[in-house]
């Protein structure tokens, strides 16, 4: 679809009084609810507001680039908040709530920026990415940290799945049907697999997915679909079929958050920019 029919809504001036820090944070989502904050349990984003009210004296809302539910990970989420605070230099940020924060969320950087940035809807692309092991392979430092499978289907199969996935479709059939999301089109501009070595030696099948935005639970559902389909040899045509169908139905099971990582977040215009000129151009 046209980046014009993404619908965002346009942003709210910068208050002159505050300052908008950037952020970008990894974290292990296996001891976590999600990143968004919620009533009843513990979530990424409430960890770090709480860090900053420590630090600052300030309550604080941060926006992160997209949610991420429970149990999945993030290589690289990125954020923002507005603070009053102008004796702490942006670059000091990261370093000082990195020691009020437990281990399992770390924040790699923290930068000054403008109000032309918002972490959720300047973003241009995200990524993510899924690993497996086989089971044989799994070792003490793996849990939570990657989904297990007995063995690794046809990868060829694999490919010409994801080969499918890319482009602008309507991905409904690959939805959970909790998604609130009115328009369930999405631009899909990488999707591939790969077989990867871990630091230890050990094989990874990996997937590789980068679009415009994500339906809920969307990526998970097409990891599961194309390695259940693989398993039982299902040709390319069926995939291509399920999904065109717009039917939850036919989509297969979804595969578990331990495998999934939020990979990185682009606000570059040009990096996909060849997508919109092919498409629309």
């Amino acid at each position: 679809m046209a980046r014009s029919d993404w619908n965002r809504p346009e942003l709210e001036p910068l208050d002159p009084a505050l300052r908008r820090i950037c952020m970008t944070v990894s974290y292990h989502g296996g001891y976590y609810s999600g990143w968004q904050r919620q009533h009843n349990a513990i979530a990424v984003a409430q960890l770090i507001e709480e860090a900053v009210a420590t630090l600052l004296g300030e309550q604080v809302q941060v926006f992160g680039s997209g949610r991420t539910d429970s149990g999945v990970h993030a290589l690289a989420q990125v954020c923002h908040m507005d603070i009053a605070n102008r004796r702490i230099g942006a670059d000091k940020i990261a370093t000082a709530l990195n020691r009020l924060l437990p281990p399992q969320i770390r924040i790699l950087e923290s930068r000054e920026v403008d109000g032309t940035f918002h972490a959720r809807f300047t973003t241009m692309a995200r990524t993510y990415r899924y690993y497996y092991k086989r089971h044989r392979d799994i070792n003490a430092f793996d849990g939570a940290l990657v989904a297990t499978v007995r063995e690794f289907p046809s990868k060829t199969l694999l490919d010409g799945y994801a080969q499918h996935v890319k482009g602008t479709h309507d991905f409904t059939t690959f939805t959970a049907a909790t998604d609130l999301c009115e328009s369930k089109f999405r631009d899909i501009y990488e999707s591939y697999w790969l077989i990867e070595s871990d630091r230890w030696g050990s094989e990874l099948l990996s997937y590789t997915i980068t679009g415009n935005a994500f339906l809920y639970k969307m990526i998970r559902s097409l990891v599961g679909t194309m390695m259940e389909f693989a398993h039982r040899d299902a040709p390319v045509e069926e995939f291509a079929d399920a999904l065109g169908a717009k039917d939850r139905k036919r989509a297969g099971r979804t595969a578990s958050a331990s495998g999934l990582y939020l990979y990185r977040i682009s606000y570059d215009e040009d990096e996909y920019a060849w997508f919109e000129e092919e498409s629309h151009g």
